[in-house]
């Protein structure tokens, strides 16, 4: 699995894929840490229409790179040996990205309301039985929550090759196709899970001083932090597609 940080480089147009791709990535960070700056809690709690702009604008442009994820993630699971990366295509990658979190959204949903139904019910079980049941809720939250988590992969894989917008509350589907691959995909889990802790730390280092530097730091900033999420695409692509058999699919 460790091919997942390195097969992007065979292919001899990579650098030039990767720019392209990275740009819509830093296109999306700088609108969306922009609009940080018309943030209610920095502009004494009023409410700035720019803040919302910005921020949706963002999340829009984020659209691209998700949809070339989708297809670079399909690429890899249907030809493992697979070295020309697919090139970026605005329209279609756009319109992929926007499918892909429509899909995503119903997961959110479902999130959402486990989570409101666990803080109910400790708001009103805690009075009753003390902080004891508050504990107990609470960890029955994180596991509900990391087994969601653990089951995501599976669920990425399964809905580039069979896309649908019921595919990210397929739970038994997701685990039928994890026990076919239980040992790599628990690998693939444990490494995706640690480069992201990395990701984020990397991403969090140079805040403070960065912070400092006004708008200066925040071109620096977004720079940065697209450098590396834009890297962490393909690594994702590579770990997902040695975490399950993609035949089984």
């Amino acid at each position: 699995m460790l091919n997942s940080f390195t097969y992007m480089f065979k292919d001899k147009f990579f650098w030039k894929k990767y720019l392209l791709l990275y740009v819509f990535i830093l296109i999306a960070n700088f609108l969306m840490n922009s609009s940080s700056i018309f943030a209610p809690i920095l502009n004494n709690g009023k409410t700035s229409s720019w803040y919302y702009i910005l921020m949706f604008a963002g999340f829009v442009a984020m659209f691209i790179p998700y949809g070339y994820s989708i297809t670079l993630l399909k690429l890899k699971l249907k030809d493992k040996s697979a070295t020309d990366m697919p090139t970026l295509d605005i329209k279609e990658n756009f319109m992929s990205g926007l499918k892909v979190v429509v899909s995503g959204a119903l997961l959110v949903l479902i999130v959402a309301a486990i989570s409101f139904l666990t803080i109910a019910l400790n708001i009103t079980l805690s009075k009753l039985f003390g902080d004891f049941i508050s504990t107990i809720l609470n960890i029955l939250l994180f596991l509900a929550l990391l087994t969601i988590g653990f089951l995501g992969i599976s669920m990425c894989c399964r809905y580039v090759i069979k896309p649908s917008y019921l595919n990210f509350i397929n739970f038994k589907a997701a685990t039928e196709l994890i026990n076919y691959n239980v040992p790599k995909y628990f690998k693939a889990f444990l490494l995706t899970l640690l480069s992201m802790i990395v990701v984020y730390t990397l991403a969090l280092l140079p805040v403070k001083i960065l912070t400092d530097l006004g708008y200066i730091g925040l071109i620096i900033y977004c720079i940065w932090v697209s450098i590396l999420w834009s890297y962490q695409i393909f690594i994702l692509a590579g770990l997902f597609e040695n975490a399950v058999i993609a035949e089984k699919i």
